[in-house]
């Protein structure tokens, strides 16, 4: 299996050199670390990252290889005043894939559970970072991919059920619960895994 690092690295340089090809800003070479992951080995997977100069980013992974890292330079947000984690990205599990929850923990928070029904995924937890996935049969995702298919993408009509698939996942979401522990196995917190603002 490759390693965070190994993934990390392959991620940096996928990027860097597509960054210098477009003549854009390249980010910074030194100073990453790899976080949490999911998928470490999936033909889709994501990595978090994070470098010393507070900058931070997901790396997409794809067959056990980082492909790209979605740079936030200036990092992303780490609110928890209103709970105790911050999320950078969330999927729905569009066409029977795992539902995935990404981002980072408040300094008390040392453990993060997935809840769907009477499923609970342990979050993989590193550095402050967390990343979870689920196995949750949202129904009304199933064929996300032939809904899409059936319309012209540019089309008003493809345009429509795009924005229909987004309130749908959005809704699916709601099935789907976090936990937060602190290190001594309290709960910090127990409802919602995403709210309106994610």
């Amino acid at each position: 299996m490759t390693s965070p690092a190994e993934q990390l690295e392959s991620a940096l340089t996928t990027t860097l050199e597509e960054k210098a090809a477009r003549g854009h800003t390249k980010p910074p070479t030194r100073g990453w670390h790899p976080g949490a992951r999911v998928g470490a080995t999936a033909e889709h997977g994501a990595l978090l990252a994070y470098n010393d100069n507070g900058a931070d980013g997901i790396c997409n992974l794809a067959s056990g290889l980082g492909t790209w890292l979605n740079l936030a330079p200036e990092g992303h947000d780490r609110d928890f005043t209103q709970r105790p984690y911050s999320v950078w990205r969330w999927r729905p599990a569009f066409n029977g894939d795992t539902v995935r929850l990404l981002g980072a923990l408040a300094p008390e928070a040392a453990r993060l559970e997935l809840v769907a029904g009477r499923t609970v995924a342990e979050a993989d937890v590193v550095d402050g970072t967390f990343a979870a996935e689920i196995a949750v049969d949202m129904v009304s995702l199933r064929d996300a991919r032939g809904r899409l298919e059936a319309h012209d993408s540019g089309s008003d009509e493809g345009r429509a059920e795009f924005e229909r698939l987004l309130a749908d996942g959005r809704r699916e979401m709601a099935q789907v619960e976090v936990r937060v522990y602190d290190s001594a196995g309290t709960v910090l917190y127990d409802g919602a895994a995403i709210n309106a603002t994610d």
